[in-house]
C-alpha cells in the first residue's frame, strides 16, 4: 500500500513539475506571440494611417473641386474657353501680323515697280545726250567753251547749249570733221564755217563760268538741239549766207537771236 502511495505521490509531483514547465513555456510563447502581434498590428496601423491620411485628403481636394464644379459648372468652361481664346488671339495675332507683312512687301514691291515704271518713262519721254562716244580731249573742250563764248556770249543758258550742241552733232555726222576741234576749224568750199575763228573772236574772248556751265549741260545732259546741225543770226548775218540757209537747209527753230537748222 505504501508502494502503491509513493508511486501516486511520485507521479502526482512530475506531473506538477512538467505542468509548472509547460505552463511557463506556454506563457512565453503567448507573451512572446503577444508582443509580436502589437507590434505588427501597430506597424499596419502607421501604414494605414498614412494611406488613408493621404487619400483623404485627395478626398478632400476632389471633393471640393467636384462642389465648386457643381455650384459653379461654367468655372470650368471658362477656364478652358480662356485658354482657347488665347490661342486665338495669338493665332490671330501672328495672322494679323503675316497679313500685314505681306501687305507691306507687296505695297513695297509695287512702289518699287512704278517708280521703276516711272523712270522708264520719263526716260522714254526725255531725249537721250547721243554725246556719250564723243572723246573729248583738253584741246577739244578749250575750242567748244571758246567758240560757245565766242558765238553765243550774249544768249542765256539754253541758247550758249544749243550752239554747243550743234557743234557735237556735226562730230557725229559723216558729213563733217570727226573732233570738236577740227568741226570749230572746218571750211567748205574755203569759206570758214564759224565766223569767230576767223576775225578773232575765238582767241580773244574770256570764257565764263556760265559757259562752261553751259558746255558741261551739252555734255551730259540731254538734247535740245533737235538735231540741229547749223545756225545763224539772220539780222547780223550776210543777205546772201541767209538766202542759202533758207533755200538749203531745213529750218527747225528760233531762240534768243540764233535761228537754227538741219540738213533736209
Amino acid at each position: 500500500m505504501l508502494t502503491i502511495q509513493n508511486l501516486f505521490r511520485n507521479a502526482y509531483f512530475s506531473i506538477k513539475s512538467i505542468s509548472k514547465k509547460l505552463y511557463r513555456s506556454c506563457a512565453v510563447l503567448v507573451f512572446g506571440f503577444t508582443v509580436f502581434a502589437m507590434i505588427l498590428l501597430k506597424d499596419q496601423n502607421i501604414h494605414g494611417a498614412g494611406r488613408n491620411h493621404v487619400s483623404a485628403k485627395n478626398k478632400i481636394v476632389q471633393d471640393a473641386k467636384e462642389k465648386s464644379q457643381k455650384e459653379n459648372p461654367e468655372e470650368l468652361l471658362l477656364s478652358d474657353k480662356s485658354f482657347a481664346m488665347a490661342c486665338q488671339s495669338i493665332i490671330g495675332k501672328e495672322q494679323v501680323k503675316d497679313k500685314i507683312q505681306a501687305e507691306v512687301s507687296k505695297r513695297e514691291v509695287t512702289e518699287v515697280c512704278a517708280s521703276i515704271q516711272t523712270s522708264c518713262n520719263e526716260m522714254q519721254k526725255a531725249p537721250l545726250n547721243p554725246y556719250g562716244d564723243i572723246v573729248v580731249t583738253e584741246e577739244d573742250y578749250e575750242a567748244l567753251c571758246r567758240i560757245v563764248q565766242a558765238e553765243a556770249g550774249g544768249e542765256d543758258e539754253h541758247g550758249k547749249v544749243l550752239v554747243a550742241e550743234v557743234i557735237l552733232n556735226r562730230v557725229l555726222n559723216d558729213k563733217f570733221a570727226s573732233t570738236v576741234y577740227d568741226v570749230i576749224f572746218e571750211r567748205s568750199g574755203g569759206s570758214p564755217q564759224f565766223s569767230p575763228t576767223v576775225d578773232g573772236r575765238y582767241f580773244s574772248v574770256t570764257i565764263m563760268p556760265e559757259t562752261i556751265a553751259a558746255v558741261e549741260q551739252a555734255l551730259h545732259e540731254e538734247d535740245l538741239s533737235e538735231g540741229a546741225l547749223f545756225f545763224s543770226a539772220r539780222r547780223k548775218a550776210n543777205p546772201y549766207d541767209m538766202a542759202w540757209f533758207d533755200r538749203n537747209l531745213k529750218w527747225l527753230f528760233q531762240h534768243g537771236g540764233h535761228e537754227f537748222y538741219t540738213l533736209p
